[in-house]
C-alpha cells in the first residue's frame, strides 16, 4: 500500500521530522550506524490510525521496525507496553510483546520491535494438524500468563453490567434484516439480559483487548502478542471467548465450516484452563454469546451485500452458548 492510502497521516510518515527522528535513533539509541536509506511501507490503514513498516539500511544491512501513527496521540499505549515489558514480557521470555522503542508525541507515532515469525492465523489456516495443536496451546498459555502477570492499568474497562445498551443496539440492528433474524436476536438478547454476572462473581484482570489469531506471532520458542491498542481491564473469560470465536470465524470464512477448527479451539481452551485460575471461565458462555451477537450484527450492517448465512450461524451459536 502507498502512503497516500493513509490520508492525513501520510504527511506525518513522509515528513522530514519523522525521518530525521528515525535516523537520529539509529545512530544514538539503537547503534545501527549511519542510515543510508529509509523506506516506509503501509501495512494496515484505518481512518484514525495506520500500521506501517520502517526499513532502514545502514552499513550493517537492513533493519526493520513496526510503527503506528494516530490522528490523536496515544502515548498511553506506549506507556502500557513499557509496563507490560517490565513485568516480564520481554524478548527473552517465552511469552512476550514487542519491545516499545520510541514514541513521538508531536507526531502521534510509536515505533516498536518487528518480531519475525508466523502469525497464528497462518498456522491455523495452512499448517498441519499437529502444528495447529501446538499453536493453539501456545496461544492459550500466553493469555493465561498475561492475565496472571500483567499489571492492571488505566485502559478500557469492560464492566458487563454496563454493556446492556450496546447489546440492545446490536440486536435492534440485526432485527432490521428480516423476521427470522429478528426472532433469533430477540431470543439471544433476552438470554443475555438474564445472564449478566453479578458484581463479585469474577475478578478483573489485565486484558490485551484484541486477542485474536492474527495478533499472535510464533517466533521460535517465543510466543508474542502484537497490537495492544485496546489494552484494558475485564473479566478474563471475555478475552478467551473473543479468541475462540475469532478462530471459528476463520474456519467459517476460509475453510467452509464454522466448526472446522474446533479441535484447535478445544486445545486452546484446555491449555488456557490448565494454566489459568480455576474460576477464570465462569462466565465464558456469556461472553461467547455476546461476541456472537456482535459478529452477527457486523455480518449484516458492515458488509455489502449482507452475509445473512454467517449472521444466522452466529446467532445460533450464541443461543447455544447460553
Amino acid at each position: 500500500m502507498t502512503l497516500e492510502s493513509t490520508g492525513p497521516l501520510s504527511a506525518v510518515l513522509d515528513g522530514e521530522e519523522f525521518r530525521e527522528e528515525v535516523k537520529r535513533l539509529c545512530r544514538s539509541e539503537w547503534h545501527w550506524g549511519i542510515p543510508e536509506e529509509l523506506c516506509v511501507r503501509v501495512l494496515k490503514p484505518h481512518t484514525r490510525r495506520c500500521t506501517f513498516e520502517v526499513a532502514v539500511k545502514t552499513e550493517g544491512g537492513w533493519h526493520a521496525l513496526i510503527g503506528k501513527a494516530y490522528l490523536r496521540d496515544r502515548l498511553d499505549i506506549f506507556q502500557a507496553m513499557q509496563a507490560f515489558w517490565a513485568a516480564g514480557f520481554g524478548p527473552e521470555a517465552e511469552f512476550s510483546i514487542p519491545q516499545p522503542l520510541a514514541h513521538f508525541s508531536s507526531l502521534g507515532v510509536r515505533l516498536e520491535e518487528k518480531i519475525p515469525g508466523s502469525s497464528a492465523k497462518d498456522v491455523f489456516l495452512n499448517a498441519s494438524p499437529d502444528e495447529q495443536v501446538a499453536a493453539a496451546r501456545r496461544c492459550g498459555r500466553w493469555l493465561a500468563q498475561f492475565q496472571a502477570a500483567a499489571p492492571l492499568l488505566l485502559g478500557k474497562r469492560i464492566d458487563p453490567g454496563t454493556q446492556l445498551p450496546r447489546w440492545e443496539c446490536w440486536a435492534d440492528e440485526v432485527a432490521r434484516f428480516g423476521e427470522l433474524l429478528a426472532r433469533k436476536s430477540g431470543l439471544l438478547l433476552g438470554k443475555l439480559k438474564g445472564a449478566v454476572p453479578k458484581p463479585g462473581t469474577f475478578e478483573n484482570c489485565a486484558t490485551h483487548g484484541s486477542y485474536i489469531p492474527d495478533h499472535v506471532i510464533l517466533s521460535g520458542r517465543r510466543t508474542a502478542a502484537i497490537d495492544l491498542d485496546e489494552y484494558g481491564v475485564a473479566d478474563p473469560a471475555r478475552e478467551v471467548a473473543w479468541f475462540v470465536i475469532s478462530l471459528q470465524r476463520l474456519a467459517m470464512k476460509h475453510l467452509g465450516s464454522f466448526r472446522a477448527l474446533n479441535g484447535a479451539a478445544e486445545e486452546f481452551l484446555s491449555a488456557y484452563g490448565t494454566a489459568s485460575r480455576r474460576e477464570a471461565l465462569t462466565h465464558y458462555g456469556l461472553y461467547r454469546a455476546v461476541e456472537c451477537l456482535h459478529r452477527g450484527r457486523r455480518d449484516l450492517s458492515g458488509r455489502t451485500p449482507p452475509a445473512y448465512e454467517w449472521a444466522e450461524t452466529m446467532l445460533d451459536e450464541g443461543l447455544e452458548a447460553l
